[in-house]
């Protein structure tokens, strides 16, 4: 019998052996991604307040942290607002921990790990993390946001970084919030400067006055014209992307872009206003005419809402329910009242009882309504 013997070229067999641990390895980080995914992803916690005191349930309305507290604010983040028997204010966590005692009569602007507390009629904030409190009072605190936050000292504002360092001098007549890397400065109540960068550089600079400058989202800010509220929408560069003259005159509402669109009011005449989403092209994607009752903002009893979690809300004739980001009304017009979806859940008002209900409309967790 003879046997027969085969040579396996070296640079084959080095090859195969490369591709035989790379598919290893891409195995071993793709399950590690799977594990930390897992265990990182944080379960959305939602306040319940009624006659058994306040706590936290999941998207599922199983309660989560018990109701022993006299009072349950939103989390935003990893932490949120609580109160206690004594009607004092702190902090706790997820797991209920409290990270920042019961000791204030009031805590705002929790953002970013901080947050903000009164103090002999001037503003310190609270690092969280670290659950100690600014050197420093000021006349006033924005909340922190991409890492910095407005601060008002001798009736100018300036910003601070996270340590209490002050990175732009208080100089400016007002000052909205950092978004997408830039901020909105004004030097009096009719002249707006521009938006600066966190070096305090300007980045766009306008030549006119009277405008209302927005926070960017999604790179693009709408820029209202204060004499007649005619709205653009800029890029970062100031460049006009969406011209006031395609949806003038916006006399009444322009909103930040929200997955992809923007809620606009346009007035056709006086008795008449177009309510929509238009898109980054300056498009109305869907709206509806409405007429405007008599000595009321049509805002009052018809209004859209921006996208949160892939839905919004709509309001005709009084009545909000829901539309997917496909446009589609996925939960009728029910609603006396009525908060944007936070992840799963959306809290609302029906008749007479209130509480969360989920993205088919089915009551996850209700009380008797309050008032009624």
């Amino acid at each position: 019998m003879m046997c027969l013997s085969m040579k396996v070229n070296p640079n084959i067999k080095n090859f195969l052996m490369i591709v035989f641990c790379i598919c290893i390895l891409s195995s071993f980080i793709l399950f590690v991604y799977y594990i930390c995914s897992s265990c990182c992803k944080q379960e959305h916690l939602y306040p319940i307040n009624d006659t058994n005191g306040g706590g936290y349930i999941n998207k599922d309305g199983v309660i989560v942290l018990e109701q022993k507290y006299g009072f349950a604010g939103r989390f935003v983040g990893d932490y949120a607002i609580v109160q206690d028997e004594n009607l004092k204010y702190g902090i706790i966590d997820k797991k209920g921990t409290v990270v920042i005692d019961f000791e204030y009569d009031e805590l705002d602007n929790l953002s970013e790990n901080f947050v903000i507390y009164k103090e002999n009629e001037k503003y310190r904030y609270i690092n969280i993390l670290k659950n100690k409190k600014s050197n420093v009072l000021y006349d006033a605190i924005k909340p922190f946001k991409e890492g910095l936050a407005a601060v008002y000292v001798d009736g100018k504002w300036g910003f601070i970084d996270k340590y209490g360092k002050c990175v732009i001098m208080p100089k400016y007549y007002d000052v909205s919030n950092f978004s997408e890397g830039l901020a909105a400065v004004y030097y009096s109540p009719h002249e707006t400067a521009g938006y600066i960068n966190k070096n305090d550089e300007f980045v766009i600079s306008f030549n006119e006055n009277n405008l209302i400058a927005k926070d960017f989202h999604e790179g693009l800010a709408a820029v209202v014209k204060g004499k007649d509220s005619a709205c653009s929408y800029i890029n970062k560069q100031g460049k006009i992307v969406i011209d006031k003259d395609k949806i003038y005159p916006m006399v009444s509402f322009c909103s930040n872009f929200s997955q992809g669109f923007a809620v606009v009011y346009i007035y056709n005449n006086q008795n008449e206003i177009t309510t929509g989403y238009m898109d980054k092209e300056g498009n109305l994607k869907y709206s509806m005419v409405f007429s405007i009752p008599e000595k009321m903002l049509p805002e009052e009893f018809s209004a859209f809402d921006t996208f949160s979690s892939d839905m919004a809300q709509v309001t005709i004739d009084y009545k909000t329910g829901y539309i997917d980001n496909k446009f589609q009304m996925v939960i009728p017009l029910l609603y006396e009242f009525a908060r944007d979806f936070n992840g799963d859940l959306a809290y609302v008002k029906f008749e007479d009882k209130e509480g969360y209900i989920n993205k088919k409309g089915q009551w996850i967790w209700s009380k008797p309504r309050e008032g009624m």
